[in-house]
């Protein structure tokens, strides 16, 4: 079909580019504003080049160093980018989580134009609204921080530990903040549903006793949660980067110390 067929009128120029793909606005014939996401094309030929590339200079780089341990990356990349050139399968994803977090009024998926979808286009209900890190546009919109921070807690919580179903890019492109219409309060709308990470019961369970260990600064909790999910004696570094905080805070519980400045 013509684009003229189709919409009203659409935007040439893109609202943001990616790697893999940009957005552009256009009206529906019935008024209503979509976001039409349009896969570059050759997108998919060049992606299974570069992973080749990559897994050669990967078993290179192994070859002459034993110990470097990357090889995990490779098999990541070959299992998830066909799903992420895959847009049908990103609706998909769109509206499970919709549907599994429908009791957060907080939240807004945009939802998805099937008939006007399709492996490399896919086209959704288009959303307004400020990045979640423009401070400026929060303060000049109303909108309190503190609540975005805590739905956002919320938010990742619940798909971390209860359903083990998580959002994989939660860059702020893709996490927008409007004013609920209806109310003061904030709407936050989750972009880009094209990867999600499965976890497992058993790993959840470690993950959430691990936090619970760094918050009250138990530190054998913090050592045997740590080596279980494969940290090994690098359980120290891995729970300062997981933490953002100083091994010194972590000794102490995270919880019961207030973030320093050079934190």
């Amino acid at each position: 079909s013509q684009l003229s067929e189709l919409f009203v009128f659409f935007e040439e120029e893109p609202q943001g580019a990616a790697s893999l793909a940009q957005v552009h606005k256009a009206t529906l014939y019935d008024g209503r504003i979509v976001a039409v996401k349009v896969q570059h094309p050759k997108v998919q030929n060049q992606s299974s080049k570069d992973i080749m590339v990559m897994e050669v200079l990967l078993r290179a780089v192994h070859l002459l160093f034993p110990d470097f341990a990357f090889m995990w990356l490779v098999e990541e990349a070959k299992k998830n980018m066909p799903l992420e050139l895959d847009f049908l399968n990103e609706g998909h994803n769109a509206e499970k989580v919709a549907k599994m977090l429908s009791h957060f009024t907080f939240l807004k998926v945009p939802s998805v134009h099937w008939d006007l979808s399709s492996k490399r286009i896919l086209t959704m209900e288009f959303a307004e609204g400020g990045q979640v890190n423009d401070k400026d546009y929060l303060k000049k919109h109303g909108i309190s921080v503190n609540e975005v921070s805590e739905n956002l807690g919320k938010l990742y919580s619940e798909m971390i530990f209860v359903h083990g179903f998580v959002h994989c890019d939660p860059h702020p492109g893709n996490i927008l903040i409007q004013r609920c219409p209806s109310s003061q309060k904030s709407q936050i709308v989750l972009l880009d549903h094209g990867l999600y990470q499965v976890l497992h019961a058993d790993f959840r369970l470690d993950y959430c006793r691990l936090w619970q260990a760094l918050i009250k600064g138990d530190m054998s909790g913090v050592e045997r949660y740590s080596r279980r999910l494969g940290a090994g004696d690098l359980y120290p570094l891995f729970a300062c980067v997981l933490t953002a905080r100083s091994w010194t805070s972590v000794n102490a519980g995270i919880s019961s110390v207030p973030v320093t400045q050079s934190e």
